[in-house]
């Protein structure tokens, strides 16, 4: 915007100089000029070329004036303007508790035997994230390594996480609430058993659904946790 802006001032300076020179000292030029534009009345000049060329310099300073105070207004509006910011909708600024949700075996077995092995059963355990500028991100990448206490593991929960080579990739989330996870495809580890990759998806989609604006979780590449 400042480039067309300085352009258009540029070649406006330049055409009224043109037009001053050619009015003042040749007018001949000049009334070849008007005709063009059908302005073929002369201008009369005057004998003083001093004061010509004073009055020129009254003009040029003027329009000086008029550029220094638009260069001004300018600046003083970039600097007021609000920057345009880039960062996650799930920033924070202070320690967040968050529920990771995992496969609990001792809830699950209360169940009736062909219910059993069931997402009701993902339930959560609970960590303390410090300030973050994508608190999602780093919530979904802690609940893939599997950090069990021992207090945890004592209580029913399991899960399949981690993997060596199974990582989050990268989050994106779009204005209609869909949150598109991009992880690593690790063959026999993204795919097997109905059951299995059931429960290790939705250990993810409930994770990430506990945030604000997720409304469907859509994992990358699409043939990840199919049976």
């Amino acid at each position: 915007m400042k480039k067309l802006f300085w352009t258009s001032v540029f070649w406006i300076v330049v055409v009224f100089l043109f037009r001053s020179y050619v009015r003042l000292f040749n007018q001949t030029l000049w009334l070849q000029i008007a005709g063009w534009f059908g302005k073929a009345n002369p201008v009369c000049l005057s004998t003083n070329s001093g004061a010509q060329i004073s009055g020129l310099d009254t003009q040029l300073q003027a329009i000086q004036t008029q550029l220094n105070d638009i260069t001004q207004k300018l600046s003083a509006a970039a600097s007021t303007a609000p920057a345009q910011s880039s960062a996650s909708p799930f920033a924070t600024t202070t320690s967040t508790k968050i529920a990771l949700y995992y496969f609990n075996q001792k809830e699950d077995s209360k169940l009736p035997p062909w219910q059993q092995i069931n997402v009701d059963s993902l339930l959560p355990v609970y960590r303390m994230f410090p300030a973050t500028d994508d608190l999602l991100r780093d919530s979904i990448a802690y609940l893939i390594q599997g950090a069990l206490t021992p207090e945890e593991k004592t209580a029913g929960f399991t899960t399949e996480f981690p993997n060596a080579t199974f990582r989050l990739l990268s989050t994106n989330i779009n204005p209609d609430g869909v949150l598109t996870l991009e992880f690593t495809d690790v063959p026999g580890f993204t795919d097997g058993g109905s059951a299995r990759m059931l429960l290790m998806a939705n250990s993810i989609i409930k994770t990430a659904k506990q945030f604000s604006g997720v409304k469907k979780v859509v994992f990358m590449p699409e043939t990840l946790f199919q049976p």
